[in-house]
């Protein structure tokens, strides 16, 4: 979908960046086929990329041309955090019953993999080798701003 997600580069690359779908996706569906109405107000420039929006501490939101993604989530303990997801699209889209299956799939899957990958991690968040917050990988670079974000609130000295 987002070629140069395989490059490294993140949506937040830089404030207003979007990522460019790829030559042969016509719109942010599982499948690459062509998506839902354009919401009014996306400009031709803006047709076609994918932009993320991290509002701290726990709102993440994924804008696409036809639709919003838009997930909250709650820490209840330090092991545990519930995620609420939402999508988000134009009223007549929703009134008319037009199927947006394929374009929840998409994301539903992305979520799906992060998901995984942070219960895979979990387990180990209690090792010594992780007292400093360990590792994160340089494209998700608005995961290590929250976590200095956090360590600046706490007053957790960084290093």
């Amino acid at each position: 979908m987002l070629p140069e997600f395989a490059d490294g580069y993140a949506a937040q690359y830089y404030v207003g960046h979007g990522a460019e779908f790829g030559d042969e996706v016509q719109g942010f569906t599982v499948d690459g086929s062509e998506g839902l109405d354009r919401i009014p107000g996306v400009a031709d420039d803006q047709d076609r990329r994918y932009y993320a929006i991290t509002v701290r501490p726990q709102v993440f939101i994924n804008l696409v041309p036809d639709h919003v993604i838009f997930h909250r989530m709650y820490p209840v303990s330090v092991d545990r955090t519930i995620v609420e997801c939402d999508w988000l699209y134009l009223p007549h889209v929703v009134e008319s019953g037009k199927d947006v299956s394929r374009s929840v799939e998409l994301f539903h899957r992305v979520n799906q993999q992060d998901f995984d990958a942070c219960e895979r991690t979990q387990p180990g968040m209690s090792s010594r080798m992780y007292a400093k917050g360990g590792v994160l990988v340089p494209s998700e670079h608005h995961i290590g701003a929250f976590h200095d974000w956090v360590n600046e609130r706490l007053g957790t000295p960084q290093g």
